[in-house]
C-alpha cells in the first residue's frame, strides 16, 4: 500500500485484463499502481466518478445468489464487479477508499440501510454503500421487487405470477407444470382418474375432459351413467313416436294413405309407382259388389199375362264359383238360380217343391267374354252359351205366379233373396263376374243401367287378368287353424304385382290387437333409417327377418316358412337376412309361439284398427296378388269379410309405357 499525505491512498494489488464488454472506469488501469496526487477534494471527486462508473457496469450485472458463488462476501463481490481486478488463483479486492487523513469516515453499513429480506450483503465504500440484492430485488436498498415476468414472460409457457423476491409460472386448469417448472403440459384425466366418467365413456380434450354417451344418450353428471333421452317428448314426430333405449322411430297411420318421408320424421303421401288400367266400363255391372252374397240388383216384373222367363247377358270371369242370378217367386215357391260351380254353368231348379241341379257346358271361367242366355220354352228351361244349347231342362210348372190378378216375378244379380244353405246344392254365392248387354225380359226393365251408371262400384274394370285386385283400402280376414299333428306351422307364398312400395302383404292379429306376425313392404329399413325398398317379416314391431327388393317392375314370388324355432323368408329365391342375433330370436319365437297357442285370425292386404306403432307398417297392400297357404289357393269369397272393393279373382293389368 502507498500513502500520499493530504490525498487519497489506493492500493490495487495484482491487476488483470478488464472484462470484455465492461466500460473501462477512469483513473484505474491495468498491471500498475496509480498515485492520485491531487488535493482531498479533487481525490475526493475522482474516486466518487470512479464508483459511479463501477456501479454502473455492475448494474448491467444479473446477480445470482450468494449461494451460488464464493462463501466469500470479498469474492461474490469481486465476482459480480466487472472491471475490477482479481488475483491470480483467487479473487480479492482491498478497497481503502475515502479516508481522510485528518480523520475516518463511520462505517456506512452500520445502520443496516440494506433491505433484510432483499439484500444478501452491505460493502461499506466510506462515505457510501452498497446493497448486494438477493435474486428478484432491486434498487440501492434492495428493496424493490424486481418484477421477472416482464421479461420473456419469465420463461413461462402459460401465465407468470411475479411475487416478492421471485416470481412462479403457473398453469391453467387442465394443465401441470414440467419438471422445469416452466413448461405446462395438459394433465389426462381419463388415464390418471379410472372412473371419473362412471358408465360414461371419457375422452380427453385439451386442458379438460369430457363423458360421452352413444347418440340417443346424454350424460348425468350425478349419477356418472348415460341417460336415455326420450326424443319423443320433444315431438320430433309428425304423427305417432316411440321411443327406444337410445333411439326413436317415427310412425305414420298408413291406413290413412302416408308413410314415413326422408327425413324419418315427417309423413308423405303413398304414391304409386306402377300405374294400373283400372279404368271401368259404364255398362258393365259387377255381380261381386255385395260380399254378403246379396243381390246386387233387385227387380220386380208384373204382367197382366202370363210370360215366360226371357234372360240373355254376356259374361266374363276368372271365378270358379257364385250365383249370377236367381228368378222365380220366393223360397217356397218355384224357382231357378243360374250359377257357376268348378268353373261351368250350374242350374239349380224347384218346382212344386221338387228340387234340381244340373250342371253341363265348357268351362267358362276363363276371363273371355260369353254371351249366355236362359229361356223358358215349352215347358223347358234351355241355356245356350255362345248360342250353343249347353243344357235343356224339363220343368213342370211355371216361375211367374198369380198374386193380386198380376203375374209377378222376382229377379236378383248377383245373389239370391235367401241364405244359400237353402239351395238344393249349397254353393257360395260371391261371384267375381262381370255382365253387360243385358236383356232382362225383352229389355223392358232399364233399373239396371241406370243403376250402373250412377255407381262406379257397380261397374266392371274394362280389362281384367286372372288374380286378386287389392285397391290401396280395405282387407280380407279370414279364420285359419295353422295347427299341425304335432305343432303349429305357417307356409305362405304369394305372386306379387305391387303398385306402390309400402303395405301390408300378411298378417295374423290376435284378439288384443297385436300384430304377432307380419309380411310386408316397406322402403325404409328400421335400424338404419336408411331409405331401402325391403320386404321384411315382423314379430310384432321387430323385424325379424328382411329382403332388398326391386319391386316397381314386374311380379315376384314372394314366401314365409315359419315354426316355433326358426323363420325362412325368400324373394324370387332368395333368402332373407336375419335382422337379429340367437337370444333375441329366441325370445322372439317364444312370444310368438303364446300367440299361436292362443289363436289369431289371418288379415290379407291390410290390418284392422290396430295401433299405429303394433307393427312396422299398417298401410294397405295396393296391387295384384295371389296368395297360397298351406300349399292350397287362398279364396278371398272365402273370407269372413272382405272390402266390397277388393276384386277376388280379377285384376287390371298394368299399364303399358309408350
Amino acid at each position: 500500500m502507498m500513502t500520499y499525505p493530504g490525498s487519497l491512498s489506493l492500493a490495487v494489488v495484482g491487476f488483470s485484463a478488464v472484462t470484455a464488454g465492461q466500460k473501462n472506469c477512469p483513473g484505474l488501469h491495468q498491471d500498475w499502481l496509480i498515485p492520485i496526487r491531487q488535493t482531498r477534494r479533487a481525490g475526493l471527486r475522482s474516486l466518487w466518478a470512479w464508483r459511479s462508473c463501477w456501479r454502473e457496469n455492475l448494474a448491467q450485472q444479473r446477480f445470482q445468489s450468494l449461494e451460488e458463488e464464493n462463501s466469500s462476501p470479498a469474492g461474490a463481490l469481486a465476482h459480480n464487479m466487472p472491471n475490477i481486478p482479481t488475483l491470480t488463483g483467487a479473487l480479492l479486492l482491498v478497497l481503502l477508499a475515502a479516508e481522510p487523513l485528518q480523520s475516518n469516515l463511520p462505517d456506512q453499513c452500520s445502520a443496516n440501510p440494506c433491505d433484510k429480506v432483499g439484500s444478501a450483503l452491505c460493502v461499506d465504500l466510506k462515505g457510501d454503500f452498497y446493497c448486494y440484492c438477493n435474486s428478484g430485488w432491486k434498487g440501492k436498498s434492495c428493496n424493490t421487487d424486481k418484477d421477472e415476468c416482464l421479461v420473456l414472460n419469465g420463461g413461462c409457457s402459460h401465465y407468470c405470477n411475479n411475487k416478492l423476491g421471485t416470481y412462479h409460472c403457473l398453469c391453467p386448469s387442465g394443465f401441470r407444470l414440467r419438471e422445469n417448472n416452466r413448461t405446462c403440459e395438459d394433465i389426462n384425466e381419463c388415464l390418471e382418474t379410472p372412473g371419473i366418467c362412471g358408465t360414461a365413456d371419457c375422452r380427453n380434450m385439451p386442458n379438460t375432459y369430457t363423458c360421452f354417451c352413444e347418440d340417443g344418450y346424454k350424460y348425468d353428471a350425478l349419477n356418472k351413467s348415460c341417460q336415455d333421452i326420450n326424443e319423443c317428448e320433444e315431438q320430433r314426430c309428425e304423427q305417432a313416436c316411440v321411443n327406444s333405449p337410445g333411439s326413436y322411430s317415427c310412425h305414420c297411420d298408413g291406413r290413412g294413405g302416408v308413410k314415413l318421408s326422408h327425413n324419418m320424421n315427417t309423413c308423405e303421401d303413398i304414391l304409386p309407382c306402377v300405374p294400373f288400367l283400372t279404368e271401368k266400363s259404364i255398362k258393365s255391372l259387377y255381380l261381386g259388389r255385395m260380399f254378403s252374397g246379396t243381390p246386387v240388383i233387385r227387380l220386380r216384373f208384373k204382367r197382366k199375362q202370363p210370360t215366360r222367363l226371357m234372360a240373355e247377358f254376356d259374361f266374363r270371369t276368372f271365378d270358379h264359383e257364385g250365383v249370377i242370378f236367381f228368378a222365380g217367386g220366393h223360397q217356397h215357391s218355384s224357382w231357378v238360380v243360374l250359377a257357376l260351380r268348378n268353373g261351368k254353368l250350374e242350374l239349380q231348379l224347384k218346382y212344386n217343391g221338387i228340387g234340381r241341379v244340373t250342371s253341363s257346358g265348357p268351362l267358362i271361367n276363363h276371363g273371355i267374354w260369353q254371351t249366355v242366355s236362359v229361356e223358358e220354352f215349352d215347358r223347358n228351361i234351355i241355356i245356350k252359351v255362345n248360342k250353343d244349347a249347353v243344357m235343356k231342362i224339363a220343368v213342370s210348372g211355371d216361375l211367374f205366379t198369380l198374386d193380386r190378378g198380376l203375374y209377378q216375378l222376382n229377379l236378383t244379380v248377383g245373389g239370391i233373396p235367401f241364405k244359400s244353405s237353402d239351395l238344393v246344392l249349397p254353393i257360395n254365392p260371391r261371384l267375381d263376374g262381370c255382365i253387360r248387354g243385358w236383356n232382362w225380359l225383352n229389355g223392358e226393365d232399364t233399373t239396371i243401367q241406370e243403376s250402373s251408371r250412377m255407381s262406379e262400384k257397380m261397374q266392371c274394370y274394362a280389362v281384367a287378368a286372372r288374380g286378386s285386385f287389392y285397391p290401396g283400402k280395405g282387407f280380407a280376414v279370414f279364420n285359419m287353424d295353422y295347427r299341425g299333428e304335432t305343432d303349429w306351422g305357417i307356409d305362405v307364398s304369394a305372386e306379387i304385382n305391387p303398385a306402390t312400395d309400402t303395405g301390408v302383404m300378411y298378417a295374423l292379429v290376435a284378439e288384443d290387437k297385436t300384430v304377432p306376425l307380419a309380411l310386408a313392404l316397406i322402403d325404409y329399413h328400421s335400424t338404419t333409417k336408411e331409405k331401402r325398398q325391403l320386404i321384411i317379416l315382423s314379430v310384432h314391431d321387430v323385424v325379424v327377418s328382411s329382403i332388398e327388393v326391386n319391386l316397381c317392375d314386374t311380379e315376384h314370388a314372394v314366401a314365409i316358412s315359419v315354426r316355433k324355432d326358426r323363420v325362412h323368408l325368400s324373394f324370387d329365391e332368395k333368402l332373407g337376412q336375419m335382422e337379429l342375433d340367437n337370444s333375441e330370436l329366441t325370445e322372439i319365437f317364444n312370444t310368438l309361439n303364446d300367440y299361436m297357442q292362443m289363436g289369431v285370425k289371418t288379415y290379407v292386404g291390410g290390418l284392422p284398427d290396430v295401433a299405429v306403432t303394433a307393427t312396422p307398417v299398417t298401410a294397405y297392400y295396393h296391387g295384384c296378388m295371389t296368395m297360397r297357404i298351406h300349399e292350397k289357393p287362398l279364396d278371398l269369397d272365402e273370407a269372413l269379410h272382405k272390402h266390397g272393393d277388393i276384386t277376388s279373382h280379377s285384376c287390371p293389368p298394368v299399364k303399358s309405357v309408350k
